[in-house]
């Protein structure tokens, strides 16, 4: 009696979730009686729930040897091998308690859920529809039934049961939790995300709920409440590193990427086989300008998942910032390998060709990207690119108008029509569009920002302070810096904010007002521009650019100095220079300004000449490494540099000389500023400022241009460029 009392006290501990208080009187009844079976059986569910599944298996199991016909003690066992993973053993257990009893429905749902487990649906779906079948109002078993049809991709008919679910018991969680689910897959976020809140209402405390909710708010383009969900996920479930991934991801399309980062990487530490994760990891080093650490990430989910397009696609990106052109033109291979229909893949393949200088046989991946999706910007601002580079303007105009009809005001595609405008002396409609390089990098990174009020040409200037900032390169100071007079003419007072290395040579600059070095504390101003701003200000067309050289000045102390070094040399002397800042022509796609001094040669063999080098810093090393580098006389160390240099001895020796040949760099600007005579060898298509088609520059009138005929064919320019110094020569 003591024992029927203690089973019975422990029975209703266990209805009441108090599991381990039953499961201590369940050990007592044992105790006295080892063979009690329903002792057994219900110790074994309780410590089940407890989570020691090896002790539930070894109680079911006595258990069932003493009570073999028992058709719910089989479903019970079978229930615990499910949830120890043992998923075929329980489809047996299942079976056996079927064929004791057949209209036992938990079985036939237990059944299901087992088979599903095993990847076995058509079984999975017939054991639903007998859980259906035996129980109409089972709204359990239609969940269960609308899970299966949703694996089987049979959508509508899952949406059905899963509806059914519901109307039978509304309360139920899973149900209104896995319709949700199917309606986000099925790209329904608004009827997903009411699903999953009915569902949260009911189980406020699943952290699955949570995290299936943020999925869908980002799906809705609702990221503050996405991570705010993903948060509550992760308050739940600390070690959910799907969880982690996904706050990550919320944070990223918040732009908080330096915040998503740890994200990633504590969803690796707990899951580090996942693929997507690395992925998501090396897309975010790459938005933080890291990419070689990004390569690294791309790379571990390459070997996670080989055939992953997303993997390729993202070495590819990663690669082409790190400038491995060749090697990412074979990831954007792959990636089109594993996707043929991919428009983002065939863009970036063809922008690739196009740093490989390969301009046409870029243009049939852009072609092929904007076949896979006409509204596409990037394909038809890069066949701008791609065409002006061949020089066909007419056509890279209207791929560059296809882009901005698209996305009216996109800076890239804006500032490329610039450039063709441009180029074409077209520079009415040129210089409005050319106000797009402030939006662009490293522009835009390096705004600065002003209180004052930008001048634009239409205010009044006399009695006010004119802040002009130059904001490009030392060559575009020196080209535009012949607007300062202009502005005073029309009464302003100017601040004019260089960058320090020309401080010094801007010296000899004919101005009034101030001239400031960069970084220096600034005076009193009204207004501001920046320097590359003020031909559009001032309406400049190609009759009316300011004229008249030099406008720059050398010392005669240094002047008279360096005439008499230059003097000792025989002949024409002629000034070389051949190699910019090769970092700053990496910045935009077919930019190769500089050359090799090799491809010069045909220079050294013109008799009657001196050839005295320009070239200081990065390239000066090249001088030592051509056959004809002791023809060319180094008058000063390479390596000295900085404004006293610049005014003091390249600006002096450039007075000296009778001619200089350069490379388009600063140099070619100097030259022209300081009224000297200077040949700039282009190539096939160059920077705007040298227009198309001229042999002279309306910019310097001492200048002669020479143009490469055949895209980086610089040894047959310079064999054209050897003739007209031979004649320059024997005229001398």
């Amino acid at each position: 009696m003591a024992d029927s009392g203690a089973y019975a006290q422990a029975r209703t501990l266990h209805r009441q979730g108090r599991l381990a208080e039953a499961a201590a009187l369940y050990r007592d009844v044992l105790t006295r009686q080892p063979q009690h079976a329903d002792a057994l059986h219900y110790l074994g569910l309780a410590v089940a729930t407890l989570g020691d599944e090896p002790q539930a298996l070894r109680l079911l199991e006595a258990a069932v040897r003493l009570q073999p016909a028992n058709a719910a003690l089989h479903a019970n066992l079978a229930s615990v091998l499910s949830q120890a993973g043992r998923h075929a053993e329980a489809v047996g257990s299942y079976d056996r308690a079927l064929a004791l009893q057949p209209g036992l429905t938990a079985a036939h749902r237990g059944r299901g859920t087992a088979l599903m487990q095993l990847g076995e649906v058509e079984r999975a779906l017939a054991s639903f529809r007998d859980a259906v079948r035996v129980a109409p109002a089972d709204h359990q078993a239609h969940n269960g039934l609308g899970v299966a049809l949703e694996r089987a991709g049979r959508t509508e008919e899952a949406r059905g049961s899963f509806a059914r679910a519901i109307a039978l018991e509304p309360r139920n969680a899973e149900a209104h939790h896995n319709l949700g689910i199917l309606e986000s897959a099925a790209g329904r976020h608004t009827e997903a995300l009411a699903s999953l809140e009915r569902a949260l209402a009911l189980q406020p405390d699943q952290p699955a709920l949570h995290g299936n909710r943020g999925t869908v708010l980002l799906a809705l383009g609702r990221p503050t409440e996405a991570l705010a969900s993903f948060e509550r996920a992760l308050a739940l479930a600390p070690q959910d590193a799907r969880a982690h991934h996904n706050r990550g991801l919320a944070l990223v399309s918040l732009a908080r990427v330096g915040e998503a980062l740890p994200s990633f990487e504590r969803a690796l530490a707990l899951d580090p086989a996942a693929a997507v994760t690395h992925l998501w990891r090396g897309k975010a080093c790459l938005e933080l300008g890291r990419p070689e650490e990004a390569l690294a990430s791309i790379d571990r989910a390459r070997e996670l998942a080989p055939g992953e397009f997303s993997a390729h696609l993202e070495r590819g990106v990663a690669l082409t910032r790190l400038k491995h052109h060749e090697e990412a033109l074979r990831s954007f291979d792959a990636a089109l390998a594993a996707d043929a229909r991919s428009h983002e893949a065939a863009n970036n393949r063809g922008a690739v060709l196009v740093r490989l200088f390969r301009p046409a046989d870029a243009l049939a991946d852009f072609a092929h990207a904007t076949a896979l999706k006409p509204d596409y910007v990037e394909p038809h601002t890069n066949s701008g690119i791609a065409l002006r580079g061949l020089g066909r303007y007419d056509e890279a105009l209207a791929s560059l108008d296809r882009a901005l009809a698209l996305r009216p005001g996109d800076p890239t595609a804006t500032w490329c029509k610039a450039l063709v405008k441009l180029g074409l002396g077209e520079l009415r409609e040129g210089w409005p569009l050319y106000e797009a390089r402030q939006h662009l990098e490293p522009a835009r990174r390096m705004a600065r920002s002003f209180t004052q009020p930008r001048w634009t040409g239409q205010e009044p200037l006399a009695g006010r302070t004119l802040l002009v900032h130059a904001e490009q390169g030392l060559g575009d100071t020196l080209q535009f810096c012949r607007y300062i007079p202009r502005l005073e003419e029309l009464g302003a007072r100017i601040v004019f904010e260089v960058q320090p290395v020309l401080m010094r040579l801007l010296g000899s600059f004919a101005m009034r007002g101030t001239l400031v070095g960069r970084g220096e504390v600034l005076p009193h101003f009204d207004l501001q521009s920046p320097l590359g701003s003020l031909p559009l200000a001032l309406g400049t067309e190609l009759d009316t650019i300011p004229g008249g050289v030099p406008y720059l000045h050398v010392d005669a102390e240094a002047a008279g100095h360096w005439a008499a070094r230059l003097a000792e040399l025989p002949g024409l002397k002629v000034g070389i220079n051949w190699q910019g800042n090769l970092e700053a022509e990496k910045l935009a796609a077919l930019e190769a300004r500089s050359f090799p001094l090799a491809a010069a040669a045909a220079l050294a063999r013109v008799g009657g000449v001196s050839l005295v080098s320009l070239q200081k810093g990065a390239g000066s090393e090249q001088r030592a490494q051509v056959d004809f580098g002791g023809a060319i006389a180094q008058l000063t160390d390479p390596q000295y540099m900085g404004a006293e240099e610049l005014a003091g001895e390249t600006a002096a020796i450039l007075k000296g000389l009778d001619l200089v040949i350069t490379a388009d760099t600063a140099i070619a600007h100097l030259a022209g500023a300081l009224g000297v005579p200077v040949w700039v060898v282009l190539q096939s298509v160059p920077d705007w400022r040298w227009l198309v088609g001229r042999e002279d520059s309306p910019w310097y009138p001492t200048m002669r241009l020479f143009r490469q005929r055949t895209p980086g064919d610089w040894p047959e320019l310079f064999e054209r460029v050897a003739v007209a110094l031979e004649s320059v020569a024997g005229s001398a």
